[in-house]
């Protein structure tokens, strides 16, 4: 029956296809000249007088020899016409060595990535998704409760990143539920959580209502938005690794609008609606944490399978399962931790460890069973800095930044993509 969601939608992927593209924007030259104090500097000087603005810069040291030392400096700039170009060009072949034009056979090629709100519209479409859900539970098995997953499935596919989101009607059930395991973890979070948590819930409480009804996406999308710009996408369920973690690099947090089966409302076998505004939520409306969530993102955009699947397992270690020092005592801070009973009442027995990106990143967990050991940092800052320093660590020919005016990420230097599942 889960196949049924997942193939059931082939209109979008027509409409909204992933197509590959090449950073066109952006233009290469290579520099060799000798190695002497200020060269770099009177090489910048000729593109600040052409007035040409620079995206990146790279230096390498060739082998010495006896007439001297030379450098390589390769530098990534804004596109510019013929006629600057070939006044850039010449001024360049007058004061240096060589200079390199590089072509398009030397540009390298990276899995596809979303850029902009228009590339986000495929997020979703097709889910190739190996699931390791207990199919016993009676989530699954349930055919009442998997039609009505399904009705909301339908819903929340439908919703395309810039529009309203889509209201659910909650029937009574679906709302019982919700209470019942919202005043049970309210209870538990007050125990484990950190108060950045713990303060982020109370304003949404206040601000939503989240005590006395299932909020709806639409507005969780607004007060987001207003409070760190985070945005929320309506799916249909569990997306596939990339496709999540690049959302991320938008500040987008794909969201499920079903919630668990109403039998067993301590445990769902897979994210809902109660993992997603519980224990998400109140930390995407918390800066630090947004930024911290942004960084793991953008990290993962056009990253090889290898690395991301490094980042989707740190991505669990911090913003599922992550905790920090507060006032000298271990907090939780993961969504994992805050949305589900059974790891609230393990946390303060858990193992804990000093959160290492390097070390953690290659670290197996278990994922339907509670968390043997939780990794923890002095502070979100600490947590932040660790991220950054192992991005620079990873094998991407390029770098990426968020452009929040446009919403849209930037490339610092030339390249192409590929699809990995067209």
């Amino acid at each position: 029956m889960l196949n049924k969601i997942f193939y059931s939608f082939p209109r979008f992927c027509t409409i909204f296809p992933k197509r590959n593209f090449a950073i066109d924007y952006l233009q290469d030259v290579e520099i060799i000249t000798r190695d002497y104090y200020g060269s770099l500097r009177n090489i910048l000087k000729s593109f600040s007088n052409h007035k040409i603005n620079l995206s990146d810069i790279e230096t390498l040291k060739l082998n010495r020899t006896t007439k001297g030392q030379k450098i390589v400096v390769k530098l990534t700039f804004e596109k510019i016409d013929d006629y600057k170009f070939n006044e850039l060009l010449f001024d360049l072949q007058q004061r240096y060595d060589e200079v390199v034009i590089d072509n398009d056979s030397q540009i390298p090629v990276v899995p596809w990535y979303p850029r902009n709100d228009e590339d986000l519209k495929t997020i979703g479409l097709i889910m190739e998704v190996k699931e390791e859900n207990n199919q016993d539970h009676p989530q699954f098995k349930d055919l009442v409760y998997r039609k009505r997953r399904e009705e909301i499935a339908k819903i929340s596919q439908q919703h395309l990143i810039g529009e309203p989101i889509p209201y659910i009607s909650y029937n009574q059930q679906e709302e019982e539920t919700w209470k019942k395991i919202y005043t049970i973890l309210r209870e538990r979070v007050e125990k484990v959580m950190s108060q950045r948590y713990l303060k982020n819930l109370e304003k949404i409480e206040n601000a939503l209502g989240f005590k006395y009804k299932i909020p709806q996406l639409r507005d969780i999308d607004a007060y987001l938005k207003a409070e760190t710009g985070f945005r929320i996408k309506a799916t249909h369920g569990i997306l596939s690794q990339r496709e999540f973690l690049n959302a991320l690099g938008h500040r987008v947090f794909c969201c499920t609008q079903y919630i668990r089966h109403h039998s067993t409302p301590e445990y769902t076998p897979e994210p809902d609606i109660v993992h997603e505004l519980v224990g998400h939520v109140p930390l995407f409306a918390d800066k630090e944490v947004a930024d911290l969530s942004q960084e793991i993102g953008i990290l993962s955009c056009g990253a090889e399978q290898k690395d991301l699947s490094r980042l989707g397992t740190l991505y669990w270690f911090t913003l599922e399962f992550g905790a920090c020092k507060e006032n000298g005592q271990i907090k939780g801070y993961g969504a994992g931790i805050a949305s589900s009973i059974g790891e609230c009442d393990n946390f303060p027995k858990a193992n804990y460890e000093k959160f290492d990106p390097f070390i953690h990143a290659d670290r197996p967990y278990p994922i339907q069973t509670v968390q043997p050991t939780f990794m923890y940092t002095e502070s979100f800052e600490e947590a932040m800095q660790e991220l950054i320093i192992f991005g620079k660590s990873l094998q991407k020919p390029f770098g990426l930044y968020y452009d929040f005016i446009e919403k849209e990420l930037k490339a610092t230097k030339r390249i192409k993509t590929h699809l990995l599942n067209p």
